[in-house]
């Protein structure tokens, strides 16, 4: 009986242990779901104000007069427009790395491991 006494009150020390810890435990997740759920609700009330904000911050005609204060800047006029035939042609062949890539679908496939073996061969 003494055995039996001793391991009942090892496991009910045990399980208020696990109990007191859980409790703890459980009392800081509340807490931080409170936490959560007031900065919910404050980002909910602040989106209005936002709105508010970038609609005042994108009005065209504050844009503009941002513009042409700031930038110098006017509406644009129909002789800045260019056509295709006043762009410049682009070069033949690749002058480096980076024309390739800005010719990408222009220049030709690189050559195959059979076309260097015959140029290697030449």
């Amino acid at each position: 009986m003494r055995r039996t006494t001793l391991a009942f009150l090892l496991l009910a020390v045990a399980a208020g242990l696990a109990l007191f810890a859980v409790k703890y435990k459980v009392q800081n997740l509340e807490q931080e779901f409170a936490d959560l759920n007031r900065s919910i609700a404050a980002d909910r009330q602040a989106i209005p104000v936002l709105e508010a904000e970038w609609s005042h911050l994108n009005d065209l005609p504050r844009l503009r007069a941002l513009a042409k204060r700031y930038l110098g800047m006017g509406p644009v006029q129909p002789e800045q427009f260019a056509h295709i035939a006043d762009l410049p042609a682009p070069p033949s062949q690749p002058q480096g790395i980076g024309d390739m890539a800005f010719m990408n679908g222009l220049t030709p496939p690189p050559p195959t491991l059979a076309d260097r073996k015959e140029a290697d061969a030449r």
